[in-house]
C-alpha cells in the first residue's frame, strides 16, 4: 500500500486524500490506510492527510446513508419492533448520540465504516455528526500514524511504544463506553 501511494510522485498526497475519503465507502480497512500514510508520509504530514480524508469520507459516507438508507431501514424496523425499542433507537438526543459517536470512534475494533453509515440512519444532525467525528478521530488519527510511522523499524523502543498507545486506546475506549453504559442501564 506504502509503495502504491508513493508511486504517485508528487501527487502522492492527493491520491492519499482521495483514497482515504473514497475507499472505506467499499469497506476498505480503515487502519490499513492510516498506518501506510504514516510509512508513506511520516506522522505530521500523514496525521493531516489522514485527518482531512477521515473527515470527508465521514461526511460522503453519512450523506450515503441519510439520504438512500434512512427511509427504508427506519420503516423495516418500524415494523419489526416495538414502539418503545423504536423510540430507544430513533429518537436519542444529539447530545447522547454526540457522546456515543465520540467513543465509538475511538474503539479500534469497532468498524469505521459501519459507524458512518449507522449514524447516517438516526436523527443526529450533520453538523454534530461531524464535530463529534472530527472528534473522535484525532485521537486514533494519531495513534496509528504513529504506529505507521514507527513501523520502519519494529525492533524500536518508539515502535514498541506505538504499539503500547494502540492498545491503551483500545482498553480506555472500551472502559469509557462500559461507564457510560452503566449510567444509562440507572436511568
Amino acid at each position: 500500500m506504502q509503495q502504491f501511494i508513493e508511486s504517485f510522485g508528487v501527487l502522492a498526497p492527493v491520491a492519499y486524500f482521495l483514497m482515504f475519503a473514497i475507499l472505506p465507502v467499499f469497506f476498505f480497512p480503515v487502519p490499513i490506510l492510516a498506518v501506510a500514510g504514516g510509512l508513506a508520509f511520516g506522522f505530521v504530514e500523514g496525521s493531516i492527510l489522514t485527518f482531512l480524508g477521515a473527515c470527508a469520507n465521514c461526511y460522503i459516507m453519512f450523506v450515503i446513508s441519510r439520504k438512500y438508507g434512512r427511509d427504508y431501514v427506519v420503516g423495516l424496523l418500524k415494523k419489526k419492533l416495538t414502539e418503545k425499542q423504536h423510540k430507544k433507537i430513533f429518537e436519542v438526543e444529539d447530545d447522547k448520540l454526540m457522546i456515543s459517536l465520540v467513543i465509538l470512534r475511538l474503539i479500534p475494533l469497532v468498524p469505521y465504516n459501519l459507524i458512518n453509515y449507522g449514524f447516517g440512519l438516526t436523527n443526529i444532525s450533520t453538523t454534530k455528526y461531524m464535530i463529534a467525528s472530527v472528534l473522535g478521530i484525532i485521537p486514533g488519527t494519531i495513534v496509528f500514524l504513529n504506529f505507521g510511522a514507527k513501523a520502519n523499524n519494529i525492533w524500536s523502543l518508539e515502535f514498541l511504544i506505538s504499539v503500547v498507545l494502540v492498545l491503551l486506546l483500545t482498553f480506555i475506549s472500551i472502559y469509557l463506553s462500559k461507564i457510560i453504559d452503566k449510567k444509562e442501564n440507572k436511568k
